[in-house]
């Protein structure tokens, strides 16, 4: 019987948008790794073997299918380890030796039963296979969307360790407050390892990380004689958290959280994906996304990702490759639409509303070969056709916030979110001491918004 392999590409189950695989550039080393898991279903773990979201007794009977030729098994590429070479394994193979047989059904069914102390194998955020002990307990944290995710999964206890942008008062202290207590272990790309086994310290069960683009790639090897196991899970990087949380709330065993928040995402990504499930790629309205408005950012990097999710087409669908625009190309490019992402207002700089947002409009009026001045003879500013966005919601896990507004836009006879509710909702749920009117006009908002205020600020 033939078994279906399937290429790993963007961690998009939106849409369909390419079947091919996908690499990703690494800073300094330039190695190569493919996209994240675009993995049928959105818990990547070895055992969860019919491709859905849970890991239960349906996984337990579709290996035992699998065995008696009744279902195939879907095989992916990944890496055993990171540098090493390509290779396939289907999550039905639970222990991940290379077959699928009774080991695997007694392995799944160990993991049915919320065996203590087992291994577990999961797809991490590099295609790698990654392995820890469940349940994860004790963690070291860095990042602003893995601090979230341990926040809506209600496991801000379990934070014991945390990077220096929140502890020693640093730029995001402010938004994770709750993690106080914990001890800081210095920067979140190459943390100070010592830390963990300095007298009177317990090491954390694991580190929870991302990229090896950004993030120590050795990561594994100096945790793991210190009894430390690593998880690299897509927080930011598909623009989509659904999975990532999905699979952290599993290997914490706070399910019952991950499916909440689950709901609530998908109330928005589903509606997209089902609306406009007969739009073929071509006639979605053509984004143009960027941080500063001035290049075209690789896939994997949480910028063109966001686009697919509202239901445009990126430029990269378009034919255009990473790399600097000058605002000559963006005209040519022609867009129908163009938006930006900035580092002001939630998650990232703000001591004030009208402060931060004069700053914001005053970097993007004033910055020579960014932002507004790259764009200002393109058919889309002309139309009005530019969205401004801030990091907070544009990546991370409110980012479903952004991908509402964003789809409001492009389809405005087919999308009516409430994207202040939905802002407000995730607010009081996960940060209850902020409000959506403290980031009005700041996080997300139209261009004419901006053009309006642009006097009054003297830009």
């Amino acid at each position: 019987m033939d078994k279906k392999v399937l290429a790993i590409v963007a961690i998009v189950a939106v849409v369909v948008v390419i079947g091919a695989v996908v690499v990703f550039a690494m800073n300094g080393d330039n190695k190569e790794l493919p996209n994240s898991n675009n993995l049928d279903g959105r818990l990547a773990v070895f055992g969860n073997a019919n491709n859905d979201d849970y890991l239960d007794s349906r996984d337990v009977d579709f290996v035992k299918k699998i065995i008696a030729g009744e279902e195939e098994a879907t095989y992916y590429e990944c890496y055993l380890s990171y540098g090493g070479s390509l290779v396939k394994r289907s999550l039905a193979d639970a222990n991940c030796d290379g077959k699928i047989d009774e080991a695997d059904v007694k392995w799944i069914q160990r993991m049915v039963d919320r065996e203590q102390n087992m291994l577990i194998y999961f797809y991490d955020v590099d295609a790698v296979v990654g392995h820890c002990t469940y349940p994860l307990s004790t963690a070291a944290v860095g990042y602003k969307s893995n601090y979230d995710s341990m926040v809506i999964l209600g496991a801000i206890d379990n934070v014991k360790y945390v990077c220096n942008q929140v502890g020693d008062n640093g730029n995001y202290h402010k938004w994770f407050t709750m993690f106080d207590g914990a001890t800081c272990f210095g920067s979140r790309f190459t943390p100070d390892y010592e830390i963990f086994v300095k007298e009177g310290n317990t090491p954390p069960s694991f580190m929870l990380s991302g990229t090896r683009a950004w993030f120590d790639p050795n990561m594994e090897e100096t945790c793991g004689p210190l009894g430390i196991d690593v998880v690299r899970l897509p927080f930011y990087e598909d623009n989509w958290t659904v999975p990532a949380i999905i699979t952290l709330g599993y290997l914490l065993n706070h399910e019952k959280q991950a499916y909440e928040y689950a709901k609530t995402a998908d109330s928005v990504y589903e509606t997209i994906k089902d609306t406009l499930k007969d739009v073929k790629l071509e006639d979605r309205p053509l984004v143009f996304a960027s941080y500063a408005l001035n290049s075209v950012s690789a896939m994997h990097g949480g910028v063109q990702e966001l686009v697919t999710l509202a239901g445009g087409r990126n430029v990269i669908d378009a034919g255009y490759s990473k790399g600097n625009l000058d605002g000559e190309a963006i005209v040519t490019m022609n867009p129908d639409w163009i938006i930006s992402s900035q580092y002001f207002g939630y998650m990232e700089t703000y001591e004030d509303h009208d402060s931060c947002q004069k700053a914001m409009y005053t970097q993007y009026g004033t910055t020579d070969g960014k932002y507004e001045k790259n764009i200002v003879m393109t058919n889309a500013y002309k139309n009005g056709n530019v969205l401004l966005f801030n990091q907070g919601v544009y990546m991370g896990t409110a980012s479903y916030v952004a991908c509402a507004y964003l789809a409001n836009h492009l389809y405005p006879d087919k999308f009516n979110f409430d994207v202040d509710a939905l802002f407000d909702d995730y607010l009081s749920k996960y940060h209850p001491d902020w409000k959506a009117s403290d980031f009005k006009d700041i996080d997300y908002l139209e261009l004419s918004t901006y053009l309006a205020k642009k006097s009054e600020y003297g830009i």
